[in-house]
């Protein structure tokens, strides 16, 4: 015979036994003390976490022969039947397998009858997202008007695909991850009662793997143990799971911290050496610099769910470290799991993350770069203008100046010289500065759609950490073509992408990643959709004057016509 997995052999079967989910259990609870017992209930949150548990200790509860206050007592004939799954008034379906409106249908047609021995007839569907839209709507007036005697408890991973009318008709309760120390101190307890021992720093790195599922964790454990002789090690974790140790990752955010380029690539050769998922370790890694920057922000607030020797390491980190190097060291770790999964050379994309957050741009908390020694800088009395051509000028041709006109007596500032310009081509307003969360090296204005060219790609690759659609459709024919003071004007291949790039959305990142690049706020537009709404005008105008030629209205008469567009004769062709 099969040996029973550990989630089932450690399934909470009374509401003390259950880990996590406090605030479900007290609302659930007084709800069984008070009888307020509702007919419809909707379970939801990530796999894992103990949805169908309390749906059947609910199940067990509302027929539970206890005391209300000592329900569910996992004692009683009701509840030992329902643990072993032989109880008739509790009925569990999977609605992944059962998805039809005739399944629906058999629910409403026995919903009917009254429970055999127990108080409520319990009908628990799991996976309820799965149901077909007519089986839901066959549903809703049994789910919303039940008999007294029927409790119905649903229970779903994706919430967002039940519908809003069943969502009405229920109770909701969302369930959370379970956190580190939890998961941790269950693990130790079923190690103790299974006679195993587990060295420092297992528990906690099969909770990591586990991202907050308790079924997730005691499956990894339940493996673990196969390996037999009564204990589990660190490198049997590190085996099973490709994780590595805790000091690699601390090691490497040293390496950080210090801006050591070869102490973090000889880490990440280590590791990879040692065969290692690296796409796990580039998640260990971003874990860890996120508690980093959580004490950074909150030292005393924050608690750290890692061994003692790793919070210590965390607690002296964040005192050293700046908080705009972890954010950016984030952002870019973070993008490493898609990079890791579609690279095919290995752990290139880490080792380049790695130069990248090192050699990348400086901290927000250093001194803003001074301006670059090639641009003219304007006396201070002076308001600089911008031709309206959006050139720069440049310091090796610089433009005469005209004789200073003398300033009455009486005036006591400085008067400022009058623009050189021609009268009705007023310049562009001079763009004010934006505040940028880290400075990118040359900071300056664009002089001419060349020099923004040249920053284009920078740019682009920016865009990524932002919006993947996006840099998608930049690099699907979108460039820039013009700049006019503070408009950029960008040429689409075709009208799609010319709709897409004009979305609101879209205009507002590219603006903003531009801003960042140059210092100051520009203006996306497009000159395509000028020229074709000009085109459209002009057509219009075309065939406001054709219709009032006689020839052409008599032919519309006979015809029973309209004008949509009209074609003009090649070069050289004779009308």
């Amino acid at each position: 015979m099969a040996t029973q997995a550990l989630y089932r052999r450690y399934r909470s079967q009374t509401f003390d036994e259950l880990v996590g989910q406090e605030h479900i259990v007290r609302t659930l609870r007084n709800a069984i003390v008070d009888g307020r017992i509702g007919h419809a209930y909707l379970f939801t949150g990530p796999r894992g976490v103990g949805k169908t548990t309390v749906a059947r200790l609910l199940a067990k509860a509302v027929n539970c022969l206890a005391e209300p206050s000592e329900r569910p007592c996992g004692t009683c004939n009701m509840c030992v039947s329902t643990a072993e799954g032989s109880a008739v008034d509790v009925i569990e379906m999977d609605a992944a397998s059962h998805t039809s409106v005739d399944d629906a249908r058999e629910i409403i047609e026995r919903v009917q009858f009254r429970p055999a021995l127990g108080r409520y007839k319990v009908y628990i569907i799991d996976e309820v997202h799965m149901l077909s839209t007519a089986a839901f709507n066959a549903l809703l007036k049994t789910l919303e008007e039940p008999p007294n005697h029927a409790i119905f408890v649903l229970a779903t991973t994706e919430i967002h695909k039940v519908p809003a009318t069943i969502l009405s008709r229920c109770q909701r309760y969302t369930f959370n991850r379970h956190n580190v120390s939890d998961t941790v101190n269950h693990l130790r307890q079923i190690a103790i009662t299974e006679g195993y021992h587990i060295e420092a720093g297992v528990a906690e790195a099969i909770a990591r793997a586990a991202t907050g599922s308790m079924r997730d964790a005691l499956s990894i454990f339940d493996q673990l143990m196969s390996y037999g002789s009564g204990q589990v090690s660190m490198a049997m974790v590190q085996g099973l799971l490709g994780v590595t140790a805790a000091q690699e990752v601390i090691i490497l955010a040293e390496a950080l911290l210090n801006s050591d380029v070869a102490a973090a690539l000889q880490v990440v050769a280590r590791v990879a050496s040692q065969g290692a998922d690296m796409r796990q370790f580039s998640r260990d890694i971003v874990q860890h610099l996120r508690l980093v920057m959580l004490v950074k922000a909150d030292p005393n607030g924050t608690t750290i769910e890692a061994a003692e020797s790793e919070a210590d390491a965390v607690r002296d980190q964040a005192k050293r470290a700046q908080m705009g190097s972890l954010v950016y060291w984030l952002r870019r770790m973070s993008e490493l799991d898609y990079e890791l999964r579609t690279s095919p050379y290995g752990q290139l994309p880490l080792e380049l993350a790695v130069v990248e957050a090192i050699a990348g741009p400086p901290v927000s908390s250093a001194a803003p770069s001074a301006a670059p020694v090639s641009r003219p800088v304007a006396p201070p009395s002076v308001a600089p203008v911008r031709p309206s051509s959006g050139e720069v000028p440049r310091p090796s041709a610089p433009a005469p100046t005209p004789a200073p006109t003398p300033a009455p007596a009486t005036t006591p500032h400085p008067v400022s010289p009058p623009p050189s310009h021609e009268p009705g081509n007023e310049p562009a307003p001079t763009p004010a500065p934006v505040p940028a969360s880290a400075p990118l090296g040359d900071r300056s204005p664009l002089g001419d759609v060349t020099d923004l060219l040249e920053r284009w790609p920078a740019i682009i690759r920016d865009l990524r950490s932002k919006s993947r659609n996006l840099e998608a459709l930049i690099k699907s024919g979108i460039a820039p073509i013009d700049i006019q003071g503070t408009v950029i004007t960008l040429k689409a291949d075709n009208e799609w992408l010319l709709n897409k790039i004009q979305e609101r959305n879209n205009v507002t990142i590219l603006e903003e990643v531009i801003a960042r690049y140059a210092g100051v706020s520009y203006t996306i537009r497009s000159v395509a959709e000028a020229a074709k709404r000009d085109s459209g005008s002009a057509l219009r105008e075309q065939i406001r004057d054709t219709t009032t030629n006689p020839l052409v209205r008599a032919a519309m008469n006979v015809f029973d016509a309209d004008v949509v567009s009209i074609e003009t004769p090649d070069q050289g062709e004779t009308v």
